[in-house]
């Protein structure tokens, strides 16, 4: 401590003394610093440590304990300056925040202050107040930077839903639900400008662009496979069956020769951490037309611009499914006009990524799950419950990252099998790992052949079509649960990695697939539309400033990116299950003008040895592979062969380029006369009668 460093040394000095001065203490002895956190990789621990979720972790116990002595040391400073003189608060005045954010009471928050630990609460609500101050006026001054006027910042915005329960009712004070919308801005990365032809991101250049949109001719090969994506996805494929083979069977002797356990990259976002600033909670639900012009003008008027500065140059926004279809009915209806702020013309919509990988891999997974009911049956349940997952758990509420997770899990189970009948293992069960050694190492030539035979056993085109043709349909369903969870797993890792290009082969593919996968009917358009305005329509640069703002990385690490829609759903959970939690009831003018202005997660999905030996017993029970002589007539017959997507959405699609040569649906909402109102209007007046799931 600067203040104090005698008093500091004296303690240091007394404390360390506990500490022997041998080097050689043993590295593995439990200590009483606490648990060590499950932190394998020291690149991930720093960076856990950066975002202040965990303390940096030395190496060895020594170093630990200096670090704790030191730390407590200051403690008891900054304590007794504070006792001293209640404007040296500077520790305690953070205290005090984040316990008020964490649902500390007043009580205890007044024993921590008399002891100099805390400020008081009152001092916590004015700096919060002040911080309040300071961040709209951050935000304002943002949006008047001279780079604002080359390229606005990207805005995202979802809806917020918090419960006002009052525990006494009376006249005007009863319970009711809070329907509002919040949202951030994200200022385009410098480095990304420099590398973009700014003449291209204007705009005039946009308008040119969507002007060109009637008479574009839209051709089924442009969600295709190029010879490129296809050799992309196949370095995918091995990638996934190199994992599984890394993670629970051996390892290669020599691993810059093996197969790598990541496909190379294809268009990379940089890992640089985003200038983020958050918007002020707006009490203005977008769940409508009407509703979505009072956000869009609540936003405007946080920006510090006026109307028609704000509407009157080109605004990329960010949101989910309903956001924009209720901006593209509310622009339907302002239409037409000659002015800005009431056309809406210069403001384009994104698709959120994580809101379009959870509606498709949901629409997937279901088409895969099977019937419960039938004891023969071997769809993803099966797997599931051989996992020690409940089939009835397989789609929790609202947790769709754990939905993704056992999709990941069924998938990766289902390799390992494949992975072990290819080397004639599939009767052993795997043992359990011996954590001193490690997995056993096999030649790298052994390797990288094993995942050569199972790649063009199980995972090519002419596998699948051999297996359509056998008269038992099980080996033919799995090999396409295999391929389509693929590309869930491919979506899920790539929006990880950051890389934009992995991510738009897989989008084209979905738009595909989503033409015959039920609950996908606005998705089926909306998402190509997406996928041509990034690849086909608008000009190169300006294309690419679209694709780059669709991911970030919220702590500038490699390999720990997320898309702009999940970021903001962590968010909202902060304000609704964390900072609401003050023991004072829910405040939404609290929660408004002080936490949401204030509010500036990676996990491995692992399996235990003994659920991955059950279900390898379980598919040897069941033959899911059909390896001996097939299934028992009746057997056969009680089997219902399942689609592929992929196939089934290109023949809709060549249905409808007979009824529509232009591909009009696919054009809708961009910005031009498709002589399509009318029918778009109906579409969304029309109640979607097949089930929607989380179509969000």
């Amino acid at each position: 401590m600067a203040s104090m460093p005698f008093l500091y040394q004296l303690i240091f000095q007394v404390m360390l003394r506990s500490v022997s001065d041998n080097t050689s203490v043993n590295a593995t002895k439990v200590d009483d610093l606490g648990p060590d956190p499950d932190i394998d990789d020291p690149m991930e621990a720093e960076g856990l440590r950066m975002e202040e979720i965990t303390y940096h972790r030395p190496p060895n116990p020594l170093a630990r304990k200096e670090q704790r002595v030191s730390a407590v040391a200051k403690l008891i400073c900054s304590m007794i300056a504070f006792s001293q003189n209640r404007r040296c608060n500077g520790p305690q005045l953070r205290n005090s925040i984040e316990f008020l954010a964490c649902g500390i009471t007043e009580r205890v928050n007044q024993w921590l202050m008399y002891h100099g630990l805390a400020s008081s609460r009152q001092t916590a609500m004015s700096a919060l107040k002040t911080l309040s101050s300071c961040a709209q006026s951050n935000l304002k001054n943002a949006f008047s930077r001279p780079s604002s006027a080359v390229v606005s910042p990207i805005i995202c915005i979802d809806n917020l839903d918090i419960e006002q329960h009052v525990h006494t009712n009376s006249i005007g004070h009863q319970s009711h639900t809070f329907h509002g919308t919040w949202g951030y801005i994200q200022f385009p990365s410098p480095e990304l400008l420099k590398t973009l032809d700014t003449s291209e991101l204007t705009l005039d250049c946009f308008n040119e662009a969507m002007k060109k949109v009637p008479s574009f001719q839209i051709e089924p090969s442009m969600f295709m496979h190029t010879p490129e994506s296809e050799e992309s996805y196949r370095a995918i494929w091995k990638s996934q069956i190199a994992r599984v083979l890394n993670q629970y069977i051996a390892r290669p002797n020599n691993r810059a020769q093996a197969i790598g356990l990541d496909p190379p990259p294809v268009e990379k976002i940089s890992s640089k951490a985003p200038d983020i600033l958050m918007l002020k909670l707006m009490d203005a639900p977008k769940n409508s037309s009407e509703g979505m012009g009072r956000v869009l003008d609540a936003t405007a008027q946080q920006t510090g611009l006026d109307l028609d500065q704000f509407f009157g140059r080109l605004q990329l926004m960010d949101g989910d499914l309903a956001t924009c279809r209720n901006f593209n009915s509310l622009r339907l209806l302002r239409v037409p006009s000659a002015y800005a702020h009431h056309s809406l013309h210069n403001i384009s919509f994104q698709l959120g990524a994580s809101h379009t990988l959870w509606n498709i891999a949901s629409s997937i997974f279901k088409s895969h799950f099977g019937d419960v009911k039938d004891s023969t049956d071997t769809g993803a349940w099966r797997c599931l419950e051989s996992l020690g997952i409940p089939h009835a758990k397989a789609f929790p509420k609202k947790d769709f990252s754990l939905m993704i997770k056992h999709m990941e899990q069924v998938h990766e189970a289902t390799i390992l099998h494949c992975i072990k009948t290819v080397m004639g293992t599939q009767g052993q069960p795997i043992p359990e790992p011996d954590l001193s050694k490690g997995l056993p190492k096999i030649p790298t030539e052994k390797w990288n052949t094993i995942i050569e035979d199972v790649y063009l056993r199980y995972c090519t085109g002419e596998a699948r079509e051999k297996a359509s043709k056998q008269e038992c349909p099980k080996l033919h369903n799995l090999l396409i649960r295999l391929e389509e969870l693929s590309t869930v797993v491919e979506a899920n890792r790539a929006m990880k990695a950051g890389d934009i290009g992995r991510l738009l082969n897989i989008w084209k593919k979905w738009s595909v697939m989503s033409q015959s996968l039920k609950g996908l009917r606005n998705y089926s358009a909306y998402l190509p539309r997406m996928v041509l305005l990034l690849t086909e329509i608008l000009p190169p640069s300006l294309a690419k400033h679209f694709r780059h703002s669709l991911l970030f990385s919220p702590s500038g690490r490699e390999n720990h990116f997320v898309a702009k829609d999940f970021y903001l759903e962590l968010q909202n959970y902060w304000l609704k299950f964390f900072f609401n939690q003050t023991g004072a009831g829910t405040q939404i003018d609290r929660l408004k003008n002080l936490f949401s202005l204030n509010i500036h997660m990676s996990h491995k999905n692992i399996m235990t040895t003994k659920s991955l030996n059950v279900f390898l017993q379980m598919a040897n029970n069941f033959n899911i592979l059909d390896e001996s002589s097939g299934a028992q007539k009746g057997e056969q017959n009680k089997i219902k062969k399942v689609g592929n997507s992929y196939i089934l959405g290109s023949q809709k699609i060549k249905v409808e380029i007979g009824n529509d040569p232009n591909l009009s649906r696919f054009k809708l909402h961009m910005r031009c006369d498709t002589g399509l109102g009318k029918e778009d209007d109906d579409e969304q007046l029309v109640p979607n009668e097949e089930p929607g799931g989380y179509e969000l």
